[in-house]
């Protein structure tokens, strides 16, 4: 972990300090050697303390001459043992340099001249305490951090960025903790004079630093058009802005941001690394929602799968991307028989493999109804891997897990009585309540009982469907009713927000008798399933689905399986089911909505219908 904070630190300072000494010459001259009069006329301490090879000679140096150095010696001290140490370069360890009486010294002398020192020089020394590891506690690391308090509006924006990120590695303290609320605030409030509007390095590491604190929204929005006014970005500051992005709260001001920044990733594509990509596409894949679509570009989506294709990364590579597709929906049918080619030619990586490798097959297998290439090996593969249901891993879903095996015909004991059991579902529908655990569980609970009834002894009625539904109704809008009651002749013709005691979601009910025309059924409030309407003899009740965006694949707009699936169910049990893209349908001019939702109904009852011509 400390070589971690200290890889990270140095990784900010090198973009402050570009440029500096990078002097490694080993120190050849004793100390001895260096008399007052030299120091005075060349200065060969200084020299020599930008030359020393190693931590113990320059701590030699400070003790032999620690009565005559001035600031500058003492800062070059701190500097050439900042090098050394992040070089690996060092003789000691950080554990020895603290301990060692000569750099206790050094620290002395830092603390006597503090007041005399530049705020850069205060900033590079407080630097190099942390760096090797001072506590925070310490009087040199108060002290200079007194000095910067003084001096606080006098920063401009990159010591402002770069002391945040110090004091983040910094142990608790008053003082730590009131400059970490006081820089943001300074940082408002010399953004509109100090900010380079030209600068895009400085202008992302803005936005990066906006990420991570709570930033007046006007300081937001300024960096935001600041960077939009700047040309393409490079591939680094591309990343760097996604991911800035991605960190923070969403909102529409980042949304041509967003689409400027990965159009130039994209551009640059060949310079990101597989795990810039993936990482990126996790980040993009675990922000976006419908309200917030500017997390979702296909040209990215697809270069993510084509780098691995194209490249031919690998079966684990494709797993990974696959992964983060199947968390939005995302369907990729090259990528699906890429990774299916791999498994066919080294069936060992999916037998014996990772359980959340074969969680992700077998989610984005079951997406939709396509099926990859070498789909017989592996299916048999998903369905034989053993040792499954010993995982703790906490990426698998276990619910979503078996009802994607369910949904590939693959009935595996293990999971399924994992799924089933009566703890784990009173666990997850008491406590949970999500609607997704309670989707995943009716497509387990429809397969079992429609495809293999063998199993429904696994099937606890204190579960059925009809019995949850009550606890997971979804607050929908439902925009065909109107159209559906004008069409039909009013509000006893329709019957909207009904349920299948098969736990599906049916948004209306209407019933035609022979020839095409609707009945009036005078539908009582009361009822809630479909299968408790009375339809008379020789009459045909027909069900309307109003299809959500969720309901679809996020690109191609393809049907997800599972929506195929309950479908299949209801038409099973002798309905006439009619699915309507509600995206399409409200992107109707008004006077075309009504014969497209008449014509759908039409071609699926295979029935001429019979309403009044006033209403078309």
């Amino acid at each position: 972990m400390a070589h971690a904070v200290k890889g990270a630190i140095a990784a900010q300072i090198r973009r402050l300090y570009q440029g500096g000494p990078r002097l490694f010459c080993t120190y050849s001259r004793g100390p001895h050697e260096l008399s007052t009069k030299h120091l005075q006329n060349a200065d060969v301490l200084l020299n020599n303390l930008k030359s020393a090879g190693t931590t113990r000679s320059v701590l030699e140096m400070v003790a032999q001459h620690n009565k005559i150095m001035n600031n500058k010696h003492v800062l070059q001290a701190l500097r050439s043992l900042f090098i050394l140490q992040k070089n690996g370069n060092s003789d000691l360890s950080t554990g020895e340099l603290l301990g060692h009486r000569d750099f206790r010294k050094l620290c002395r002398q830092l603390r006597t001249r503090a007041g005399s020192i530049e705020l850069n020089e205060t900033i590079e020394a407080l630097k190099v305490v942390s760096y090797v590891g001072v506590p925070a506690d310490s009087t040199i690391f108060q002290v200079l951090l007194q000095l910067i308090r003084h001096n606080v509006n006098n920063l401009n924006l990159q010591q402002i960025m770069f002391l945040d990120f110090l004091l983040s590695q910094s142990k608790s303290s008053p003082l730590v903790d009131a400059l970490k609320m006081a820089l943001p605030l300074v940082f408002d409030i010399h953004l509109p004079i100090k900010m380079e509007y030209d600068n895009v390095a400085l202008l992302s590491e803005c936005l990066y630093f906006s990420s991570k604190h709570q930033l007046a929204r006007e300081s937001v929005e300024r960096i935001v058009n600041a960077l939009m006014a700047n040309q393409e970005f490079d591939a680094k500051t591309a990343k760097s802005l996604v991911w800035s992005i991605c960190a923070m709260e969403a909102d529409e001001v980042f949304r041509p941001l967003m689409k400027k920044a990965i159009d130039s990733l994209v551009v640059h594509f060949d310079e990101l690394t597989f795990t810039d990509v993936e990482s990126t596409l996790t980040k993009l894949t675990h922000r976006y929602t419908k309200k917030s679509s500017y997390f979702y570009d296909e040209t990215f989506y697809d270069s993510c799968a084509n780098l691995v294709i194209d490249k031919d990364l690998g079966y684990k590579q494709s797993v990974y991307i696959l992964r983060k597709y199947a968390r939005v929906n995302y369907f990729h049918k090259f990528l699906l028989d890429y990774m299916s080619r791999k498994v066919y030619e080294n069936p060992e990586v999916l037998a014996n493999g990772d359980p959340s490798d074969i969680y992700s097959i077998a989610v984005a297998a079951s997406l939709t109804d396509y099926r990859p290439t070498h789909w017989d090996t592996v299916r048999c593969l998903l369905a034989n891997s053993e040792n499954i249901t010993r995982s703790e891993k906490k990426d698998i879903i276990w619910m979503k897990f078996a009802a994607a095996l369910c949904v590939l015909d693959i009935f595996r004991l293990d999971v399924l009585t994992k799924c089933l059991d009566e703890t784990f579902l009173h666990a997850l529908f008491t406590n949970r309540k999500f609607m997704s655990d309670f989707e995943n569980y009716v497509t387990i609970w429809q397969c079992i009982k429609f495809s293999k009834p063998e199993f429904n002894c696994l099937l606890s009625s204190r579960f059925d469907p009809e019995v949850l539904i009550k606890n997971f109704r979804q607050d929908l809008e439902f925009p065909l009713e109107r159209a559906l009651r004008k069409a039909l002749g009013g509000d006893k013709y329709v019957k909207t927000e009904l349920y299948s005691k098969m736990g599906v979601q049916i948004d209306h009910a209407v019933v035609f008798r022979k020839g095409g025309y609707p009945v009036a059924m005078n539908f009582s409030e009361d009822v809630e399933f479909v299968e408790d309407i009375e339809v008379p003899p020789d009459n045909q009740l027909v069900l309307i689905l109003g299809l959500r965006h969720f309901n679809y694949t996020l690109n191609h707009r393809r049907l997800r399986y599972c929506v195929v699936h309950s479908i299949k169910m209801l038409e099973a049990k002798g309905y006439q089911v009619v699915p309507v893209c509600l995206e399409v349908w409200e992107n109707l001019a008004d006077f075309e909505k009504i014969p497209y939702l008449m014509q759908a109904i039409k071609e699926r009852t295979n029935s001429d219908l019979n309403i009044s011509e006033g209403v078309i």
